[in-house]
């Protein structure tokens, strides 16, 4: 494999490690992912709607 591939598979174990790690610490979810908009429309709108009815954690 290419020095590029070897980077993004790196890239990846770590990414999922580290959620993986973050779920079996018990630790919330990141406050973004609370919005519908995609990560990149809350970055450069500043938009966010809620996805549970207005709570701000999961029922």
């Amino acid at each position: 494999m290419s020095r590029t591939m070897w980077i993004l598979l790196a890239l990846m174990a770590v990414l999922s490690i580290s959620m993986i790690w973050r779920d079996s610490e018990g630790k919330p979810a990141p406050s973004w992912t609370l919005c519908k908009e995609s990560l990149f429309t809350q970055i450069f709108t500043g938009a966010c709607t809620l996805r549970f009815k207005g709570e701000t954690t999961p029922s």
